[in-house]
């Protein structure tokens, strides 16, 4: 065998590879990826796993969580990996864990915020976690999870903790919250009541995407949303049409190259929106505006 022989039956094999990657199903790819993050065996002490994991994708969440799966889609939902553990000391019992690949951490956020309870428990794990009866909610990078007992009247909380544990070990990014958050971290803004609006902030689609949180001012209580991802110029024209459409519209002072207006919206009552710069923030459903500007300003820095 000459020497070009040999090399031409080393290669032949390799050439192959190719041809064979394309025969296999991207799917399956995403797949392998996604099961990668679900833990194999156990999930915390005395769950082990049920069968073989399930996964969806946009055309088949539906069959998963139908009547919800058109929530996920505006957060840039990927794909679903889902499976079950069973208890091997109780009868019945079950643990449902699903982890949601969305579009970014901030989507991640978004599905979050959307499905945790005000009176949940905070327990320390992912970027942020809410612990409520027999579920537990948390997000970290841009994964959502959602964990559930079924099947069995379980006490107690450490099952879910423990699996929830074992989860975020084995999920990509860190545990930081996204940094458009940082804005609302001011002093009036009630902690853990923000929520992340991928589209048509407030129902109006010239105020695009944005972030809605709630807030106290001098015993008041009411709402406050900033605009992301705005320009000078696209937050100039979101503060025109807004004002356009209010009714009893009141100018407000002029200063330190931010404008404001007074007015009453249709659907939420009296509004008071700040531009500044590229940035547009506003308050809703307000008794007194005293030092709500102020406080729109500091969410404007």
């Amino acid at each position: 065998m000459s020497v070009k022989q040999f090399i031409a039956c080393l290669l032949q094999p390799l050439l192959l590879v190719p041809i064979f990657l394309l025969l296999v199903p991207f799917a399956t790819y995403a797949d392998i990826d996604m099961e990668n993050l679900l833990p194999p065996l156990t999930c915390g002490a005395g769950w082990k796993i049920d069968g073989k994991p399930i996964f969806y994708d946009r055309e088949t969440l539906s069959d998963r969580i139908n009547g919800e799966s058109e929530l996920y889609f505006p957060y840039g939902f990927n794909r679903l990996a889902a499976v079950r553990y069973a208890s091997e000391k109780i009868p019945g019992g079950g643990m449902d864990v699903e982890i949601y690949r969305m579009g970014s951490l901030l989507d991640a956020f978004g599905m979050y915020a959307n499905y945790q309870q005000k009176a949940g428990l905070t327990i320390g794990i992912g970027a942020e976690s809410n612990l409520s009866g027999s579920q537990l909610f948390f997000y970290q990078g841009r994964h959502f999870v959602h964990i559930q007992v079924t099947g069995a009247d379980i006490g107690g909380s450490n099952f879910l903790t423990e699996c929830a544990q074992s989860v975020e070990m084995r999920l990509p990014g860190t545990r930081n919250r996204p940094s458009e958050l940082s804005a609302f971290d001011q002093s009036g803004v009630v902690k853990g009541t923000e929520r992340y609006l991928p589209q048509s902030l407030l129902g109006y689609d010239f105020l695009n995407r944005g972030i809605m949180a709630d807030a106290v001012a001098d015993g008041t209580n009411f709402q406050i949303f900033r605009l992301i991802s705005t320009t000078a110029n696209s937050s100039a024209a979101a503060f025109d049409r807004y004002h356009a459409m209010l009714g009893q519209v009141k100018a407000g002072p002029v200063e330190k190259g931010a404008a404001s207006y007074e007015g009453i919206d249709p659907l939420y009552g009296p509004v008071l929106v700040l531009k500044k710069g590229d940035c547009l923030a506003g308050a809703l459903r307000f008794s007194s505006s005293k030092r709500i500007r102020a406080l729109l300003e500091s969410v404007c820095r």
